[in-house]
């Protein structure tokens, strides 16, 4: 069982995150930095109680704390900086670093780490449901009550891959609970799966519904390499299957038209060119967190009367705005989470965010990547249970060793 503390931080952290993605709607700043204060006010609390016990830390932890520092250093000191914008990007990268912290210690239990995942599935179900019924009365009000200045929404959100991105992360979580059940019924997880697919799928975005059906493979194949049993072929076909008349029925058509576009990658192309002329400016320092759309005006390639809001790539964004050493700690964590996250099943929802991240901006929302902040640590906690299962079990072997010598 849980200890109040901790149950009461799980719930916490878990509010949060979903008020962070059902807040997100158009973008406006003022909802998300409210959710940030709020947070920030409970993780002092969190983690000041006890105040003498040493706090564990994380890859993740640490590498978004030195970013929030970097952010810091970069607003006070580089003349080349917008100091509103640079505080802004200081505070989206300070609460990324408590969130990230929050989670270290959090999942130092893998029970408590196993609810979150429960909680964050179904969540996200709900989620994708909220998003085809949308789709389906084609309103363009977020909840059929806040209206929208675009002419549809998908779920909480504006923008259709910020969609898929937050589907990315929850999916393999997902279709693991559901195959790698053994003794309950695995069908309940597994239309959960099919409808987070075909939700993608009927939205439209065309990285997001490669990368869902990748992980659909993935998942199969690790599970199978894992545990080679009938039930879970299964179970496997009963996920596809799911999957395939789901995406039927929800339809596919906005996708097959943006499929049929004769240069999928033209527009970001000439903004990537600009981001790298950008970063060979200031290859070190960086224009100043949060400073890509007005510096991007200097280096435009085109002008089309096309609001360019983002890089479409957040590593060259991340690169442009806070340097090249910036862009290389989340580099790191990327590199960091790969096995891991292979090993795991579940988490390799955090390898194909980041892969959708150099075609587009999961991380621009802590709607989405919050998630991700939080479920990376996750691979931290796992990898100490492993040592210390490995390390308990060392002793074992070797006596037995020495016996049949």
């Amino acid at each position: 069982m849980l200890r109040l503390r901790e149950r009461m931080a799980l719930f916490g952290l878990f509010g949060v995150l979903a008020a962070f993605t059902l807040g997100t709607l158009d973008g406006a700043e003022l909802v998300p930095r409210l959710i940030s204060a709020l947070f920030l006010v409970l993780a002092g609390v969190y983690l000041s109680v006890p105040f003498t016990q040493r706090l564990p830390l994380s890859v993740p932890a640490v590498c978004l704390l030195l970013m929030t520092l970097w952010g810091v250093l970069q607003t006070l000191i580089s003349p080349q900086k917008i100091v509103a914008n640079g505080w802004s990007g200081v505070l989206f990268w300070f609460t990324a670093a408590i969130i990230a912290l929050v989670a270290t210690q959090l999942f130092q239990s893998l029970r408590a780490a196993a609810q979150f995942r429960r909680w964050f599935m179904f969540f996200a179900g709900a989620v994708c449901l909220l998003e085809l019924l949308e789709q389906a009365s084609r309103t363009s009000h977020y909840y059929w009550l806040i209206p929208s200045k675009f002419h549809a929404v998908f779920g909480p959100f504006a923008y259709w891959n910020n969609f898929a991105q937050f589907v990315e992360l929850a999916l393999p979580i997902t279709l693991w609970a559901g195959l790698s059940k053994r003794r309950s019924s695995p069908a309940p997880y597994l239309v959960v799966a099919a409808l987070q697919v075909c939700a993608v799928v009927a939205s439209g975005s065309r990285a997001g519904t490669v990368l869902v059906l990748a992980e659909l493979l993935a998942v199969i194949v690790l599970a199978y390499a894992r545990r080679r049993d009938r039930r879970l072929l299964l179970g496997s076909a009963l996920a596809i299957a799911l999957s395939i008349g789901f995406v039927y029925a929800a339809g596919f058509d906005v996708l097959i038209k943006k499929l049929q576009q004769s240069d999928q990658i033209a527009v970001r192309r000439s903004i990537n060119q600009s981001s790298l002329e950008m970063i060979r400016e200031r290859p070190l320092l960086g224009w100043g967190l949060e400073t890509y759309v007005p510096v991007y005006r200097m280096f435009a390639h085109y002008d089309d009367g096309t609001y360019v809001n983002r890089a479409h790539d957040d590593w060259l964004q991340w690169a442009a705005e806070g340097g090249i050493p910036f862009a290389l700690l989340m580099l790191f964590v990327f590199g960091w989470s790969i096995r891991p996250a292979i090993e795991s099943v579940w988490a390799v929802g955090l390898i194909a965010i980041c892969l959708h991240a150099i075609v587009d901006y999961p991380f621009a929302r802590l709607g989405v990547c919050g998630w991700y902040f939080a479920l990376a640590p996750m691979l931290a906690g796992e990898i100490s249970e492993r040592r210390r299962v490995a390390a308990s079990q060392t002793p074992v072997q070797t006596s037995h060793h020495e016996a049949e010598a």
